[in-house]
């Protein structure tokens, strides 16, 4: 089935459960029988998507047309199963295999409305003494919520050079009317002014919305990245709706300009000008899309729409603070929904 997503069983006496998903055209697993354990790749899906169950026995066969499938121990018709009512569901089959009846492990599964992710962008550098103040507001934005996606853009200033500097920062500035610094912006085109409230933000963060999306990517040893992008729609996508994909790197040391060194209201208070090893985080690195996103294709409502991505990291990055940033945004370019990952790691919808 196309655009589904499939929670494979695998049994034996000595029962292993899995889950995959199982797409045309796009699939992390090899098409054989044999399913990785630890690639697990979606635990969520949206009210009323179809999910499909599969199992796949000992021998490596497709029993699913022969089995019938319990969901929270009710049996349902047929291997596919969706339900309006959002909750955490659990799914087991039994089939007859050589005259014995075989219940496969249980697996669990999540029925959700996606929440909202808030995008914010923080325009920086280490040369700019006022930009610590909304470093402050952001971290105080994220001991709040975790429903923050937040990317810092660099730009070199007079002195030594930052290094974080992302070499389109100045088309970026051009694209949403950038022209000074600090410059902090809510979903991409809403001005976040001083002094910063994180009021608006918070307000915003973890309410339902109507779209979700999912990472997963996966960093060779060879310093190949591969990032795979999903998006579903309750209701459908918008005419001009884009995605934006960008990859971060925090936990980058360099000294910091500080002009609230003598700010006694300031958290930077007596920490030095500049303040000596400041650790810069969530700074943009490379744009896997284009910059302000490319178009995504009409998406009916609960069918997925897939991206895959593929970049070599540059030496020079450490491998081990890198995280990917994916967004939708409007025609406008306003963000809808965001969400975010470290490299490496699987991030369902939510």
């Amino acid at each position: 089935m196309k655009n589904a997503y499939y929670f494979i069983l695998i049994i034996a006496f000595g029962s292993i459960v899995s889950c995959s998903r199982s797409e045309e055209n796009v699939s992390l697993l090899p098409p054989t029988a044999e399913i990785i354990v630890d690639e697990l790749v979606r635990e969520a899906s949206l009210r009323n998507q179809e999910i499909p169950f599969k199992i796949i026995n000992e021998a490596g066969d497709d029993v699913s047309l022969e089995a019938t499938f319990y969901v929270n121990d009710l049996a349902i018709e047929g291997s596919v199963f969706s339900s309006e009512t959002v909750g955490e569901f659990q799914v087991y089959g039994v089939y007859t295999e050589n005259g014995v009846i075989i219940t496969t492990n249980t697996k669990d599964f999540k029925v959700i409305v996606p929440k909202r992710k808030v995008v914010i962008e923080d325009y920086t550098g280490t040369w700019c003494g006022f930009c610590p103040i909304v470093t402050a507001a952001i971290e105080e934005a994220h001991a709040l919520t975790e429903d923050i996606a937040i990317i810092t853009i660099h730009k070199t200033g007079s002195g030594d050079p930052d290094l974080l500097s992302f070499p389109q920062v100045d088309e970026l500035r051009d694209a949403f009317g950038v022209s000074g610094y600090p410059t902090g912006k809510i979903n991409r085109t809403a001005n976040w002014l001083a002094p910063y409230e994180t009021g608006d933000i918070i307000s915003m963060a973890g309410t339902d919305t109507n779209l979700a999306i999912a990472i997963n990517s996966e960093l060779s040893e060879e310093n190949g990245l591969v990032v795979e992008v999903e998006v579903v729609y309750e209701d459908g996508s918008l005419s001009g709706d884009k995605l934006v994909v960008y990859l971060l790197e925090s936990g980058v040391i360099q000294d910091q300009v500080n002009y609230y060194n003598n700010d006694q209201t300031s958290p930077y208070y007596q920490m030095g000008n500049p303040i000596p090893n400041f650790e810069q985080n969530h700074g943009l690195r490379n744009s896997l899309t284009n910059l302000t996103g490319d178009e995504i294709p009409g998406s009916l409502a609960l069918i997925t729409f897939t991206r895959t991505f593929s970049l070599t990291v540059p030496e020079n990055y450490n491998n081990q603070n890198l995280t990917v940033v994916a967004m939708v945004v409007s025609s406008d370019n306003s963000a809808r929904n965001a969400q975010f990952a470290e490299v490496g790691e699987n991030k369902s919808y939510e």
